[in-house]
């Protein structure tokens, strides 16, 4: 029989560790008032995450040798990093933090003195990533080129297939059933899921899952690495400086993007974000890094298949995007899965369309032939379409050129299932349109928190493994954030002697 070397604890015995040495290091009432000044959000913070399932996710990762050290709990390990990210430290800063401060190491579920080194953390994240190397693909390529091409202020770049979310999406229909093919960062997904999405969905934090409204984005993410590469050919001895052999890359997995914002071509990911657009905190469920030349439509059809992959027992009631994701297969796609679809139209795409012989401006709203927009007459009972009237007859003028001898005036009918596009299910041209669209601001309130609260971008790592540790680890962060902001208003903060009596009475 084989016995695993790998042991863990329930989260009721990292508390009453953390109790037991807490008491034991601030004995006193002045050092209790330390604590309590200092470290009071901290330690409410950290010991609200259960992190007891870790062991059991990671157990594939480890040897099932019994000779040997025993390793640390990779809940300890998690705690440790999630920790980091929460001080904004590195794991070299981190290590000495932990090592110096006795409750950063009691906090981790380490004696004071007793917390692993940095070789340790670099040997825990491997186990992280589902793959024997820190990159997607081989170091060794030939430079890619930095487009001269920039576009427009605010203005997203086009495809450079124009086809390619026609095809994908055809390919998707095709299918039927989800088919997901495994990657490199399953692990983190799981981590996250199970320990932070699905109890914040719990606690109500992600609104109703039988109806769940999701938002997504991107935003770019730059790596720090070169885009030069390291020559390894002695073209340059003989005068060519220009020469296409291939190079050795310190991030093989980035590329050139186009940042509309900075209106600049930047050198890394694309970091897509799924988040809940009824989370009171802006809550991220699945955040995906892409090539940085991907365009958002294209991230959106991959990222929410997976989506739905990985939450199979949630319902997508609605997907509220920006004008990137205006193209006609993503409503198709949509209305196939029976989700309502708050799309903003590209302005570059949206001039007057004929629809069976009548105008439609860039609302959705017919064009009588005199140039006036048709009235709003309701929904046809029992039936997915819109009935619009003749203005002239509403509002009780007359038309120069009528189109109707009828006392009642023209009807025009649009509906959903001819053209989801320009007619989607709530109308571009009503208060609840835009009162919908309006919470789309919540996925670029949560990737901010992501880049300038928790300084994403500022570790300028160089690598797939690096990134996806970084995001997944920042995810994690904000939803403890969340449950913190929860419980302050819930209940007035206890003081930390009042905590670790309940602790000890329990």
């Amino acid at each position: 029989m084989i016995v695993l070397k790998l042991v863990s604890r329930s989260h009721h015995d990292y508390l009453t560790f953390v109790c037991e040495q807490l008491r034991k290091e601030y004995d006193t009432p002045e050092a209790m008032l330390f604590l309590q000044h200092f470290y009071g959000d901290l330690i409410f913070w950290i010991t609200a995450i259960d992190l007891s399932a870790t062991a059991s996710l990671m157990r594939s990762t480890y040897s099932a040798n019994p000779k040997g050290r025993k390793p640390h709990d990779p809940a300890d390990m998690l705690r440790c990093l999630l920790l980091m990210t929460k001080l904004g430290l590195s794991v070299d800063e981190g290590v000495i933090a932990i090592r110096t401060t006795p409750v950063y190491a009691i906090l981790c579920g380490f004696k004071p003195g007793q917390s692993p080194g940095v070789g340790t953390f670099y040997d825990f994240f491997p186990r992280l990533w589902r793959a024997s190397t820190p990159h997607k693909t081989g170091r060794l390529k030939r430079r890619l080129k930095k487009p001269r091409k920039k576009g427009k202020k605010n203005e997203k770049q086009e495809p450079k297939n124009p086809k390619i979310t026609e095809k994908l999406v055809s390919r998707i229909l095709r299918e039927g059933q989800i088919h997901y093919t495994p990657k490199e960062h399953d692990l983190l997904q799981q981590l996250f899921q199970t320990m932070f999405v699905l109890p914040s969905a719990a606690k109500g934090l992600l609104g109703d899952t039988r109806s769940f409204r999701v938002i997504g984005d991107g935003s770019p993410v730059e790596t720090g690495a070169r885009s030069y590469g390291k020559f390894l050919c002695d073209c340059r001895q003989s005068g060519n400086w220009k020469c296409s052999c291939k190079r050795q890359f310190s991030d093989p997995d980035a590329d050139w993007g186009w940042d509309s914002y900075r209106e600049k071509y930047y050198y890394g990911r694309t970091l897509y974000m799924f988040t809940s657009a009824d989370s009171p905190y802006n809550l991220p469920v699945y955040p995906r890094l892409f090539r940085a030349s991907q365009h958002d439509a294209v991230s959106w059809i991959c990222g929410y298949r997976e989506l739905r992959y990985w939450y199979s027992d949630w319902k997508v009631g609605e997907a509220i995007l920006d004008s990137a994701h205006d193209a006609l297969p993503i409503y198709t796609m949509l209305e196939h899965d029976d989700v309502s679809a708050i799309i903003d139209l590209n302005l570059r795409r949206s001039g007057q369309t004929v629809y069976h012989e009548m105008k439609i401006d860039s609302d959705g709203v017919p064009v009588c032939p005199i140039g006036r927009k048709m009235v709003c007459w309701g929904k046809c009972p029992g039936r997915q379409r819109i009935k619009w009237r003749c203005p002239a007859k509403v509002g009780k003028w007359e038309c120069p050129t009528p189109c109707s001898p009828s006392a009642y005036g023209r009807t025009f009918y649009t509906s959903t299932a001819d053209n989801p596009r320009l007619f989607p299910r709530i109308r571009r041209d009503s208060k609840e349109w835009r009162a919908r669209y309006a919470l789309r601001t919540g996925v670029e309130r949560c990737i901010k928190r992501q880049k300038v609260d928790y300084n994403l971008e500022a570790s300028r790592g160089r690598s797939s493994r690096h990134w996806n540790i970084r995001v997944y680890l920042i995810a994690m962060c904000q939803h403890a954030d969340a449950w913190l902001e929860e419980a302050k208003k819930q209940r007035q903060p206890m003081s930390i002697e009042e905590w670790l009596k309940g602790l000890t009475a329990a």
